[in-house]
C-alpha cells in the first residue's frame, strides 16, 4: 500500500468514526426523548403511543434506526451492541406492559416500574459505553488523565453549540492552566509532574457537575465544557473551583505539592467559529495570568477580571 492509499483509507475509517458517532448522538438523544415521553404518559395518563403498545415496538422506535448505523460489518463481533440491542428490546417489552397495564386502568406494580427504570440505565450505559469505544478510536482520550483530549474538542463543543442554537440555553466555556507548572517538574521531577496533572484532572471532575465536560489540550492546560450556565454563574462556579485548588495539598509519593491555576471564561456564542472560541477564551486566561495567575477573567464585551 502506498503512503496516498494509507491516508486515504485512514481518513474514510475516520470518517465512518465519525459518523457512527453522529448517529450515537441521535440515539441517546432519541433515548432521552423517548423516556420522558414515557414517563409523562405514566404519571400524567391519556392516551398511549399504539406504537409503544405493539408486539414490535422496539423496532419501531427511533432509536431502532440509529441503532442500525452502528451494526458491525459483516463478519465481525460487538457483543456490546448485541447487549443494546437485547437491553433495547427489554426496555419496549416492560414498557409495553406498564402501558396496557395502565389502560386496563389496573395499579402498575413499583417492581415493574423499578424494572423499566433500570433497562432504561442500562440502554443508556452502553450507548455511553460505545461512544466512549468510538472517541477513543479516533485517539481523543488523553492517555495520562483518561480526560477527553484536544481532537474531541472541535466535536464537543459542535455539538454544545448545537444545543445552544436548539433550546437557547447558555454554555460557558473555561480554559485553565496551572500556574508555575514547569517548577514542579525541575523541584521533583516529570513523574512527579505526570501524578499532579492526573490528580488536578480528578480535582476538576470531582468539584465539577456532572455534565459539564472536562478536556486536557496538553501540558498543564485544560479546558472546561459548563453547559446551562451564564458567565455570572460561571464565575462564581468557577471562582469556588479556584479557591478549593489553591487551598488543596496534593500528596504525591510522600510529597504535598500545592499549585494554583489560572482560568479564562467566556460564553459559547454559535457566531464564532470553534477556533475563535477557543482563541478568546485563552486570551481570558492569558489576562488572568499576567495579572499574577490564581485569578478568574471573564471575557463580557470586553475583559471582566475577578481576583481574590
Amino acid at each position: 500500500m502506498t503512503p496516498s492509499e494509507h491516508v486515504g483509507r485512514s481518513a474514510e475509517a475516520h470518517a465512518d468514526i465519525l459518523q457512527r458517532l453522529h448517529a450515537l448522538d441521535r440515539a441517546i438523544a432519541q433515548h432521552a426523548q423517548w423516556l420522558a415521553r414515557l414517563n409523562r404518559q405514566l404519571i400524567c395518563g391519556g392516551k398511549a403511543n399504539p406504537d409503544d403498545l405493539a408486539e414490535d415496538a422496539h423496532r419501531r422506535c427511533p432509536l431502532s434506526h440509529s441503532l442500525k448505523a452502528l451494526e458491525p460489518a459483516r463478519g465481525e463481533q460487538d457483543p456490546s451492541h448485541a447487549a443494546l440491542e437485547v437491553a433495547h428490546q427489554s426496555m419496549h417489552e416492560i414498557a409495553s406492559h406498564l402501558l396496557q397495564a395502565q389502560a386496563a386502568n389496573q395499579p402498575i406494580a413499583g417492581a415493574d416500574y423499578d424494572a423499566l427504570v433500570a433497562v432504561a440505565a442500562r440502554v443508556r450505559q452502553l450507548l455511553r459505553r460505545k461512544e466512549q469505544e468510538l472517541t477513543e478510536c479516533l485517539g481523543a482520550v488523553d492517555k495520562l488523565t483518561g480526560l477527553w483530549n484536544r481532537q474531541a474538542v472541535h466535536l464537543r463543543l459542535a455539538e454544545e453549540i448545537e444545543r445552544v442554537q436548539r433550546t437557547r440555553q447558555p454554555c460557558a466555556v473555561c480554559f485553565v492552566d496551572l500556574d508555575d507548572f514547569a517548577n514542579v517538574n525541575e523541584a521533583h521531577g516529570q513523574l512527579i509532574g505526570d501524578a499532579v496533572l492526573k490528580a488536578s484532572a480528578s480535582f476538576f471532575a470531582s468539584h465539577l457537575r456532572g455534565y459539564d465536560t472536562i478536556f486536557r489540550l496538553g501540558g498543564e492546560e485544560f479546558l472546561l465544557c459548563l453547559p446551562n450556565i451564564d458567565l455570572d454563574q460561571a464565575g462564581a462556579l468557577i471562582n469556588r473551583l479556584r479557591d478549593d485548588f489553591a487551598a488543596h495539598a496534593f500528596e504525591v509519593d510522600g510529597k504535598q505539592i500545592r499549585i494554583s491555576a489560572s482560568f479564562g471564561i467566556i460564553n459559547l456564542e454559535p457566531v464564532f467559529f470553534i477556533d475563535e472560541i477557543l482563541e478568546r477564551v485563552e486570551r481570558a486566561q492569558l489576562i488572568a495570568k499576567s495579572e499574577g495567575g490564581n485569578r478568574v477573567c471573564i471575557w463580557h464585551d470586553g475583559f471582566d477580571v475577578e481576583a481574590r
